[in-house]
């Protein structure tokens, strides 16, 4: 039985549709600001990645398999004339989502990622998620404490503690599938990629503190993998630009989709 991603539609009269898909252990939720925004002008559908937020749980979640949900979702949707917007590991599944089904999508905007492998930077914050026994906690405050013993960094924290839910018996668990996420890391780190060129027009935009676009270094591979690459820095942001820069982002995002 085909499962489909839990997702949220911001509705609009236009034809034309928008997919968002959140990074690393985020949500739909996430963008809920940006995607109303968004709804003024397209179509707006935010989804929960699997073993994310309240979609299914699954054993296995390679960005092939997570790229089929994505067009799954679109086939149920009956979407014919569709954007992508995709942050982080969302930027990963919008990539491979153009390479399988490029006459899916019109454009794509790739959040804060490149097509490439990465260091595996965040071991500790899911070690530190498995470590902690939830069900024992009696406020998110004391979760928070606990996170805090590794996790320094107050918006890490803040995008984990949106990851927690009650369970039937009332007690504290994560909505994530962490112990997948766990054994699929190694995969959601490499570059899934194949080497053909993609044509889609597709706008890559940096924050300017993060490390994980250099374009000084990745220029070449961004420009091997797509022939109508685009590249853009907001300035003082860093991986979550979207939500430090909301305002420049939407600016820069819907210049480049109606274009």
């Amino acid at each position: 039985m085909t499962q489909l991603l839990n997702y949220i539609h911001y509705p609009h009269t236009s034809q034309q549709s928008l997919i968002i898909i959140h990074g690393l252990l985020g949500s739909k939720d996430n963008w809920r600001q940006l995607a109303q925004q968004l709804s003024h002008t397209y179509n707006v559908y935010c989804v929960d990645c699997r073993n994310h937020g309240e979609s299914f749980h699954h054993e296995s979640m390679t960005y092939e398999e997570m790229s089929k949900d994505i067009e799954t979702l679109c086939n149920h949707l009956s979407l014919t004339n569709v954007s992508i917007i995709g942050h982080s590991m969302g930027g990963k599944i919008a990539m491979q989502c153009l390479q399988n089904n490029p006459q899916q999508y019109q454009k794509a905007i790739i959040v804060d990622i490149a097509p490439k492998e990465y260091d595996h930077h965040h071991q500790l914050i899911l070690n530190t998620m498995q470590s902690i026994e939830l069900t024992q906690m009696m406020s998110r405050s004391l979760i928070d404490t606990a996170l805090a013993t590794t996790i320094s960094d107050q918006a890490i924290r803040q995008l984990l503690l949106k990851n927690i839910k009650r369970n039937h018996d009332n007690q504290f668990a994560w909505k994530c599938n962490i112990q997948a996420i766990q054994n699929n890391y190694p995969f959601l780190m490499a570059n899934s990629l194949k080497p053909t060129n993609i044509a889609t027009p597709t706008l890559f935009i940096k924050g300017e503190r993060s490390f994980y676009i250099n374009l000084a270094n990745d220029i070449n591979q961004i420009n091997t993998y797509f022939s109508h690459a685009h590249t853009q820095t907001i300035n003082g942001a860093g991986h979550w630009l979207q939500v430090e820069k909301p305002q420049e982002f939407l600016e820069i995002a819907l210049k480049f989709l109606k274009n």
